[in-house]
Formats: structure tokens, sequence, C-alpha cells
């Protein structure tokens, strides 16, 4: 009824004054639940204006009421190809980093696995600066959920994507990945696995590198041992490097847990 009387004209005013960014958000949000609407909203100025109340409102309720109905309107494709330039991946990329909420940082992978459904929005995503690595960093120190939610659109992300699959296994995920196979949600162990599955698939396609150069004397070994720790992101890169040389084996499986 709302929307047969006229009440999306009636928004766009509202947006326009800032006295009311907080009312017209949450109006927003409760019509992108009505799939009738998405198609409407997402054609009109609501767009940048919710992407605008994402990167720059201070109330962390009206800021969550635009990231949820952004994630209602990118459920719908045609919307998709309007959010793009409106700079939604740049947006979801500082709450994925940054934030310290974990309700924003799954609300956001949620939306990015939304957009991830069309192969122009995938390629924005796997080319936006650290949002690779920030989702590597969900699947080392996040939440089980965001975990779920992280592998997931890393597997979308990398399925048909060598070069992103390469990316991605740069940023150490073997071990964290391994972990979710074990430890992670019913859907979380699920994408997991599949992620772990297909980097073996690209790795078995690939030529064996050439054998590691021995060290030269024992010195070498015993400056290793004295050394300092890496930290935790070194020694995560570290880890899943070595992760390659079990993949090349045929006696070994990670899912023989």
């Amino acid at each position: 009824m709302m929307m047969a009387l006229g009440v999306i004209p009636v928004l766009q005013e509202l947006v326009a004054n800032s006295n009311f960014v907080g009312a017209a958000t949450a109006l927003y949000l409760n019509l992108s639940c009505l799939e009738e609407a998405k198609p409407v909203i997402g054609s009109t100025e609501a767009v940048p204006f919710l992407i605008r109340v994402l990167r720059h409102e201070n109330d962390p309720q009206c800021k969550l009421d635009a990231l949820h109905a952004l994630y209602n309107l990118s459920s719908h494709p045609t919307n998709i190809h309007r959010l793009l330039p409106c700079g939604i991946v740049e947006s979801l990329q500082a709450l994925i980093t940054h934030s310290t909420d974990n309700t924003f940082t799954e609300k956001s992978i949620a939306v990015l696995i939304n957009l991830a459904s069309r192969k122009t929005a995938r390629d924005e995503i796997i080319l936006a600066p650290d949002l690779v690595s920030g989702l590597a960093k969900v699947l080392d120190v996040g939440e089980l959920v965001e975990q779920e939610q992280a592998a997931a659109c890393l597997l979308i992300l990398c399925n048909g994507n060598e070069s992103c699959s390469q990316m991605v296994l740069q940023e150490g995920v073997i071990p964290s990945l391994v972990s979710i196979s074990v430890n992670g949600t019913a859907r979380g162990k699920q994408k997991a696995q599949k992620l772990l599955m297909l980097f073996r698939e690209q790795r078995q396609r690939d030529p064996s590198p050439a054998p590691a150069r021995q060290p030269e004397s024992s010195d070498t070994v015993t400056s290793a041992r004295d050394s300092k720790p890496p930290c935790k992101s070194e020694s995560r890169r570290k880890i899943g490097r070595s992760w390659s040389f079990w993949w090349k084996t045929k006696s070994f499986s990670v899912y023989q847990c």
C-alpha cells in the first residue's frame, strides 16, 4: 500500500534533508524486504544515499540499517550494475578490514557474496586493494559465522580464477581453512573443504616446482633456531607455503581428520 501510494518519492525528498537520515534509512530498510520494491528502490537515488550513510554516518544503528538495506537490494540481480559505480565495494572493504564489530563484518561479506554473482563485480572485488587479504584475515581470526562467510566468498571468487587463487594462497590461508574444515560451522566446514579441494586440483595441474636448495652448512639451522619467531601474518604465510609439499603427495589428504 505504501509503494502504491508513492512512498518512494517522499523518501527521496527526505534524504535531501540531513535531519531525516535515520528515519529515511530505516524506511528504506523495511521497504527493501519486499521483492517487488527492490528493483524500484535500486533505480532511485536510494543507492548512493545508502552508500553515503555506510561511509560517513556515525550512528551505528543507522549505519547497520543502511548495510542491511544494501544487502537486500544486492540480492536482486538488476541492482548490482547500479551498486558498483556508487562505490559499494570500496565501502564494504573499509568495514571488513577496519571494523571491530562482528555484525558489520559478517553482513559486509554477505553483500559481497550477493555482488559476486556477476562477473563484473567479481573482477572489481578481486582488484580491490587489501580486500582479499582482509577476507583471509577473517578466516584466521574471525568468529565462526564470519569465517563461514569469508570461506563462501573466497570460494566464489577463486572458482574459475586461478590468479585469484594464487592471491589467496599467498596469504597463507591453508592452516585456517583446515581448522575451519574441522571446527567451523556446518556450512563453514563445507565451504572450507571445497576451497581446499579447489586449490589442490589447481596445484595438481601446475608443474612441480624445482626442489628446494639444501642449506650449505649447519650454521644456517643454528641461526634459524636462535632467531625470534615471526609475526602472526608472516608465520601464516610460511605455514601456507609448506602445505604445498603435502598436496603433491598422493598418500596425504587434508580431509583425513
